[in-house]
Parts: structure tokens; C-alpha cells; sequence
């Protein structure tokens, strides 16, 4: 069992796109942040890892982040999820945390930007649940 009724971790969990370019993301809201799985292709692993910390902007407006990443040696999968994780940290002022790993063998540049298409939509779908979720 991942969770009982008296745990107050709530799991989140959307896939995006079929085949090798199909992206999971798994989210774990701990009530002070987030820690995600973002997975897929033909190869899901760990290629690397990213935390986004919520700031106020520099330019005095609005909120940023800071970022640090940390990718496995030859891997590119941080780059998707360090997008994702400064929108989500933004948006939801907490620090995020996501471990990225998607792989496929001999993409071609329109399966690429599928990948990259999938997973900005995963993180507009995570977006609106969890807004929804501190709306209720």
C-alpha cells in the first residue's frame, strides 16, 4: 500500500502521449513541497535530478526560482524537468524536487519535440489539479 487514510502524503500520477514518446509524471505532495517522477519512452530510469526553490523575483515583481541540477554524466533528461519543475515551484511557492528520466532509442526531431510537447502538457495538467485541489 503507498498511502493510508491517515498518511498526509497525497499522490498524483498523469501520463501524456502514446508509445515511445509517452511521458509519466508522478507527483508526491508532502505539505511543504513537491518531490515527482517524470518517466517514459521505451526507457524510463534516473537520468538525473532537479530542485527549483520559490523566490521573489530580482526585478521586483512576481515570483522566480533558483534551481539546481544534477544530471547523471551524458544524460539531457534535467533539461525537461528543470522547465517544469520552475513552473510548478512558481506557481505553487513551494520547492520541487523532480528526478527525470526519458529515453528512447534514435528519436527523430519530430519525436523529440512530442517528448518536449508531452511534457508541457503534463505540467499544465499538474498545474490545474493542484491548484483545484488548494481552491477546495
Amino acid at each position: 500500500m503507498l498511502f493510508d487514510s491517515r498518511s498526509c502524503l497525497k499522490l498524483y500520477q498523469w501520463q501524456e502521449g502514446v508509445g515511445r514518446c509517452q511521458v509519466w509524471l508522478t507527483l508526491i505532495d508532502t505539505g511543504s513541497g513537491l518531490q515527482g517522477l517524470l518517466t517514459g519512452g521505451e526507457k524510463p530510469h534516473v537520468g538525473g535530478v532537479v530542485l527549483a526553490t520559490p523566490r521573489p523575483s530580482l526585478r521586483g515583481e512576481g515570483w522566480s526560482s533558483d534551481v539546481y541540477m544534477t544530471p547523471v554524466p551524458g544524460h539531457k533528461d534535467v533539461e525537461v524537468a528543470r522547465t517544469m519543475a520552475e513552473i510548478l515551484a512558481q506557481e505553487i511557492l513551494s520547492p520541487v524536487s523532480i528526478t527525470s528520466g526519458i529515453h528512447s532509442d534514435h528519436l527523430n526531431s519530430e519525436e523529440l519535440d512530442e517528448i518536449m510537447r508531452n511534457c508541457r502538457n503534463l505540467t499544465q495538467a499538474a498545474l490545474r489539479s493542484l491548484k483545484s485541489v488548494t481552491k477546495a
